[in-house]
């Protein structure tokens, strides 16, 4: 029997232990602060154990905080899968194979930039006088001023437009490319059998490509945690609280307002054990 190599191993452990410690260690730092009193005022600290964790569910803002991520999540993934499928399925069906490439290139641009100057220009692109993105409400109300990023009900959806506007194309170039490796034969028997051509990626090919298309809604999800940036730059949280995540209430009470980096390293630390429960709950249920 040929005895196996053990090069494979040799490249991949070293890796693996690099990457471990590399994840580890911070994550492991961030617990044991998050049972200390530390703040960046004080040098002095000592052990709380679970009290700022239980302070945070009597902390009003935390509890908005969620909320407000929770809903980031939600809007941000259900309209870039929105987008992304439906521009995928569009550009397959009517646009030829040069065309393709052309917005391919195109959608690829928007996910290249930096997200902090797409925040920049975005924002100027929403200022109320001089913006782009609300010359059409100013035309049709005869002058009348809009700021979307100054009103609490409309900021958090302006920003995520952002977001959208960059993952949505890039992946609906994802999307074009999967429909395009599939079989042509169980399409052309559903257009012999007069199926039209919602019902031919509805029932045909969106079904054939659940898979990547699911492993695309992961990688979204994953991707929206880290909107502190781009919610940043645009409305630094506001207008009020009304786009304040749970990442940029921790960032503020760790170090812009009070300093409590214990209290910031509890949200985290309660941030990441949500995350890999509801994660790993949701891919179990997609899996069955």
């Amino acid at each position: 029997m040929p005895r196996r190599s053990s090069l494979p191993v040799a490249f991949v452990v070293p890796t693996l232990v690099i990457l471990l410690i590399l994840s580890m260690v911070p994550t492991l730092y961030a617990i044991v602060i998050a049972l200390q009193n530390r703040e960046l005022s004080s040098a002095t600290y000592s052990y709380v154990w679970l009290s700022n964790f239980y302070d945070l569910f009597f902390d009003r803002r935390f509890l908005n905080a969620v909320w407000v991520s929770v809903k980031w999540e939600i809007v941000t993934v259900a309209a870039t899968m929105a987008v992304a499928i439906g521009l995928g399925v569009l550009m397959f069906e009517v646009a030829s194979p040069r065309l393709r490439n052309i917005y391919c290139l195109l959608f690829i641009i928007p996910v290249l930039l930096p997200r902090v100057s797409a925040a920049f220009v975005w924002k100027f692109a929403y200022h109320p006088l001089y913006g782009i993105a609300t010359y059409p409400y100013r035309l049709l109300t005869g002058g009348l001023i809009f700021d979307p990023l100054s009103k609490p009900s409309t900021a958090l959806f302006a920003v995520a437009s952002v977001d959208v506007w960059q993952w949505g194309l890039f992946f609906a170039v994802i999307v074009l490319k999967l429909l395009e490796t599939l079989p042509p034969q169980p399409i052309e028997a559903a257009r012999l059998d007069h199926a039209r051509r919602w019902q031919i990626h509805a029932y045909v090919t969106l079904p054939m490509l659940k898979a990547p298309l699911v492993s695309l809604m992961f990688v979204k999800m994953i991707e929206s945690l880290r909107s502190f940036d781009l919610i940043y730059v645009m409305t630094r949280g506001g207008p009020g609280v009304a786009t304040e995540t749970l990442d940029m209430y921790a960032f503020s009470q760790g170090f812009i307002e009070s300093g409590k980096v214990s209290y910031a390293s509890a949200m985290a630390v309660l941030m990441m054990i949500a995350t890999v429960i509801t994660f790993t709950m949701l891919w179990k249920r997609v899996q069955a």
